[in-house]
């Protein structure tokens, strides 16, 4: 009796020191809290459609006013997408994965932010009196977008400085995964977050200095819509239908990264995310993310009725 005694406890022990353990892995596959408002299938449902919609319509005179309102549906987009990060991690309720998240569709709606400097260009040039309108609607657009870079960037500073003890669970930072051009990589590394600082202050000081070319260069009257073009290519129109073909190319390929990276972080990471509520769940940011959109579908309608009467307005006064 006092073997079973001397050997029994030590057994039990064993079952209750194995027990918290296993429980606690289990806790740790779904450690992250859901927040559809930042990551919900209607906000990348937006952010989808607005990057390869401009990727892929071609810039005319018939798509000039839908590529507006997509140039400007993400630019309005992307500082909803800004401030409710801020305002979480001012209310402490961010984690490092929907911060991540968020990073990544700044960083993937470069190219469309890229459209809207070129388009103030081409507007600052031209003297009619509908350009000057147009001309003070787009600097109303490219100074909300500055807001947004220069907030975006103190904010994403603020993140990778503290990165493993950021946000509201800093115990399941450890856990968040981050693809680097298709590899999968700890989000706290030490050298992925040197490499994100580097680039954001690279990334900032770039974009901000283009603004500034820009607005000088437009304010002095110095710039003409076919700068718009290098100057290696304005003489040739073989020249030009090669360069036309390469930006194509480039946005497509550009767009597809953005999304292909950012389904590949949801992916990685899914299996840390609190199954309930969960990122589907449809509250607000995800409803108004889809309205937003919206507006972007009736002007894709209405642009191809239009095109689609000019061309038979076309074919009817041709010669027979």
């Amino acid at each position: 009796m006092l073997w079973v005694m001397v050997v029994f406890p030590p057994a039990l022990d064993f079952r209750v020191a194995v027990l918290p353990h296993h429980f606690k892995l289990a806790m740790a596959e779904h450690c992250i809290k859901s927040n559809p408002d930042i990551a919900g299938i209607g906000v990348r449902t937006n952010f989808y459609a607005t990057i390869f919609l401009i990727a892929l319509i071609p810039e005319n005179e018939h798509t000039a006013e839908l590529m507006n309102r997509l140039y400007e549906n993400s630019v309005f987009y992307g500082l909803a997408l800004v401030m409710t990060a801020v305002i979480q991690t001012l209310q402490e309720e961010l984690d490092l994965y929907h911060a991540i998240f968020v990073m990544q569709i700044i960083f993937s709606l470069n190219f469309v932010y890229e459209y809207g400097m070129r388009k103030f260009m081409r507007v600052s040039s031209s003297g009619s009196t509908e350009s000057r309108r147009g001309k003070f609607r787009m600097g109303f657009i490219i100074a909300i977008q500055m807001f947004t870079t220069v907030v975006f960037t103190i904010w994403l500073l603020y993140v990778w400085i503290k990165d493993s003890h950021f946000g509201s669970q800093p115990e399941c930072n450890h856990l968040v995964k981050y693809v680097f051009f298709f590899v999968d990589v700890r989000a706290t590394a030490t050298w992925l977050r040197v490499l994100f600082i580097l680039y954001l202050v690279f990334f900032t000081c770039t974009l901000l200095f283009r603004f500034g070319l820009i607005v000088f260069a437009c304010m002095d009257g110095r710039r003409k819509p076919r700068d718009v073009i290098p100057r290696a290519v304005q003489g040739n129109a073989r020249e030009k239908t090669v360069y036309t073909y390469l930006v194509v190319v480039l946005l497509v390929g550009s767009a597809i990264f953005g999304v292909t990276i950012l389904e590949l972080i949801v992916q990685r990471n899914r299996i840390n995310i609190q199954t309930e509520p969960g990122e589907g769940v449809w509250g607000f940011g995800q409803i108004i993310s889809l309205i937003l959109i919206l507006g972007c579908v009736i002007d894709i309608v209405v642009t191809i009725r239009e095109w689609y009467r000019q061309s038979q307005n076309t074919a009817d006064m041709s010669p027979e």
